[in-house]
């Protein structure tokens, strides 16, 4: 498989078979990103599109990147909140004006299971419990494999916050899980989902 510097070379260099590779190989990833802080698949399709918009018309600009997803989904966060003040639904100043609101997978596929074990359904009632900003974090690192100078990029975090957030966020589930699931299991629920 080509690598993401390759194809966003061609892409800049005006293959358009690169641009379609990169809207097919990330769309998915960008609407289920989205459309955990605002339930309104119309909206995340059109601030998606502004992102395409925005990169086709300055891809002669455009930085060298390694990770196209990555670089998609801090995009796609700025377009929302950018489209969210302009219309005055939220405050450009308020320090995180998106809340990550939605599911991950894992409550995803127990929600789907017929029989789902105890456990399970500790570690999904949770999950539900963290604030949106430890969920995010926990998407961002877990089910999209950022590392975690892209999170604090995205996130708008300094530098060893996301770690500190990351580790907190385990905390938070193993406190509330008393003991009953350990550390290793949370992850592997995570990884392997």
């Amino acid at each position: 498989m080509e690598e993401d510097i390759q194809i966003w070379d061609r892409f800049k260099s005006g293959d358009k078979s690169a641009l379609s590779e990169i809207y097919f190989q990330h769309f998915d990833a960008m609407f289920q990103y989205g459309i955990r802080f605002k339930n309104d698949p119309e909206f995340i399709k059109d601030s998606i599109q502004e992102v395409f918009i925005k990169i086709i018309q300055a891809k002669e600009r455009l930085n060298t990147t390694n990770n196209i997803r990555y670089y998609l989904l801090k995009a796609l966060k700025n377009a929302m909140i950018k489209e969210l003040t302009k219309s005055n639904k939220i405050d450009y100043f308020e320090e995180h004006p998106l809340k990550f609101e939605g599911v991950f997978s894992l409550e995803e596929e127990m929600a789907d299971k017929e029989k789902v074990s105890s456990k399970e359904k500790m570690l999904v009632n949770a999950l539900g419990s963290l604030s949106a900003r430890q969920r995010e974090i926990i998407y961002l690192r877990y089910e999209c494999s950022m590392e975690y100078e892209q999170i604090c990029n995205i996130m708008k975090l300094k530098n060893d916050s996301a770690r500190k957030l990351v580790f907190r966020a385990i905390g938070s589930l193993k406190s509330m899980l008393d003991g009953k699931i350990d550390h290793l299991t949370i992850l592997f629920l995570f990884l392997f989902s």
